[in-house]
């Protein structure tokens, strides 16, 4: 059922979407909206499940060398409750490399952190392979996104914006987030990777919470929260439950732009392929984009995407019709958004909390 959001509850999910990490004070002098409006429609938010607060690690702070992006196709006889009854579903979907999952019977697409293309090839090859043995898979393409290479764009705030038709003045269009650039420590201390695993794990606990659950003292943990955001080990970001706002169809894409392409020439594309819908998030590489947009509407989404296609292929700029798989937000029958195991992964941290 799609939840009726007054417009102070509209601007509070923009404000909370646009700066995650800001106080009720500090947000209601940004977004116009008093204090207690803004706790009023958090509570609602925490009831209806609207909205999730993430604390997302640098790929590079924990040891990642590459991000890896799956889209698979699958034949009409493998639906997701014919899948998930497999051991390979379970080493594919909860595997702790595996941070983004979402799938619907007859589409996935899968975001995997990895030390490098040897590591992921080695997990998740023989997975792929027993899927291909099982008939299970039409198509599997993959796409490999370095982090010394990567920038990257996370637009929940551009997307609540869209949907609700906001016209905010506060959004910065080319706004992006660069990985690799955090600031890490020559060795993380057996303390840093513990309090980094936790404040990924519970974003939302309180620094008293977390010098409990660790052993950590809390002017510490104090402390080493302060220094991952500042130095980029991690960042704020959030994650909308967009069907409940009445978002019906949620496309990714994966577009090749021509070779030897200028900055100037990615970022026409880029911009392109943001502005055909409601932009979630976006990564770019030299040569490569991949993202993903929402849309209300098939017959929108479907003409505003062949009209950038046809106009960059007239401009040369890309040469290939781009990878499109559209997930209808009903349909979705997994939707996994989970670092915290990756980190521990990763991290190799032992202790449980």
């Amino acid at each position: 059922m799609q939840l009726k959001l007054t417009t102070k509850e509209k601007l509070v999910l923009y404000g909370l979407a646009r700066y995650p990490g800001l106080s009720d004070i500090d947000l209601a002098s940004r977004i116009g909206v008093d204090r207690s409006t803004i706790f009023k429609s958090k509570r609602k938010f925490r009831e209806w499940q609207l909205i999730q607060l993430l604390n997302v690690p640098s790929g590079t702070a924990v040891g990642a060398e590459l991000l890896t992006v799956v889209f698979t196709k699958y034949e009409p006889a493998a639906p997701v409750e014919i899948r998930e009854n497999t051991e390979e579903f379970r080493q594919w979907v909860g595997h702790p490399k595996c941070v983004f999952h979402a799938a619907t019977d007859t589409d996935s697409v899968s975001m995997v952190y990895s030390k490098s293309y040897t590591d992921f090839k080695s997990v998740f090859d023989p997975v792929m392979d027993a899927y291909m043995d099982e008939e299970f898979v039409e198509d599997i393409k993959c796409y490999h996104y370095p982090f010394g290479l990567t920038s990257s764009s996370c637009d929940s705030a551009l997307a609540v914006d869209n949907t609700f038709n906001l016209v905010r003045n506060d959004l910065e269009d080319e706004a992006l987030l660069e990985e690799g650039y955090a600031v890490v420590p020559t060795k993380l201390t057996e303390k840093d990777k513990l309090a980094l695993y936790a404040f990924v794990k519970y974003p939302a606990h309180s620094d008293l919470e977390l010098s409990r659950r660790t052993g950590i003292s809390r002017p510490t943990i104090s402390g080493k929260r302060n220094k991952f955001f500042q130095t980029g080990l991690l960042s704020r970001q959030a994650h909308v439950d967009w069907q409940k706002i009445g978002c019906e169809l949620m496309s990714f894409y994966h577009v090749d732009i021509k070779p030897r392409a200028s900055q100037e020439d990615l970022m026409r594309v880029y911009s392109s392929f943001r502005n055909i819908g409601a932009a979630l998030f976006s990564y770019i590489q030299p040569g490569e984009i991949f993202g993903s947009f929402l849309s209300q509407c098939y017959i929108e989404m479907k003409n505003g995407m062949d009209d950038v296609v046809r106009t960059l292929t007239e401009e040369g700029l890309i040469q290939e019709r781009p990878a499109h798989v559209i997930m209808p937000l009903k349909s979705l029958k997994v939707n996994k958004v989970n670092y915290a195991p990756m980190v521990k992964s990763m991290l190799d941290v032992s202790k449980e909390i």
